[in-house]
């Protein structure tokens, strides 16, 4: 009777024990990523979801006449879809220079989705900054509530 007893208390322990395991996974894995891509010339830069938990700050830089391209993932680890609004834009001097995105993204239960833009430096700053000066702009990715911010420098070509 006492060893059914202790086995009983045993599996029990066992039980709660992978629970509780259980949980951390998945409250580590559940929710919403986003991971963005910044690719100038031949250089890529990957900022990963746990970044925004430490800083919410990037910056980067491109000599003036180059293309920065984005790509910009959203991970939907839930149960159920989600859905924003992105919107993309370009500030410098606390004045917005112009709009680079603003849609829609749906994303189905354990999907991924995907938008990509260009950042034309010679589009939205049309004279180069004077020798050893630069724009600090700032691309704001805005998911819905949430706002990420991006400082690009934009340097002299010489």
């Amino acid at each position: 009777m006492v060893s059914k007893r202790k086995n009983l208390y045993l599996y029990l322990t066992l039980a709660c024990f992978v629970a509780i395991i259980g949980i951390f996974i998945v409250d580590g894995y559940m929710g919403i990523y986003d991971t963005i891509r910044i690719t100038i010339g031949v250089h890529e830069q990957e900022i990963e979801p746990d970044h925004w938990l430490r800083v919410n700050r990037v910056w980067t830089g491109a000599k003036w006449g180059e293309k920065v391209l984005f790509s910009y993932e959203v991970d939907n680890r839930r149960f159920s879809s989600y859905a924003a609004d992105i919107e993309v834009s370009v500030w410098f001097r606390h004045e917005k220079v112009g709009d680079l995105i603003s849609q829609r993204m749906s994303i189905d239960a354990y999907h991924k989705g995907r938008m990509e833009w260009v950042m034309d430096t010679t589009e939205l700053f049309p004279t180069p900054p004077e020798q050893g000066q630069w724009y600090d702009s700032i691309v704001i990715i805005k998911r819905g509530e949430i706002e990420w911010k991006i400082h690009v420098h934009i340097r002299n070509p010489a």
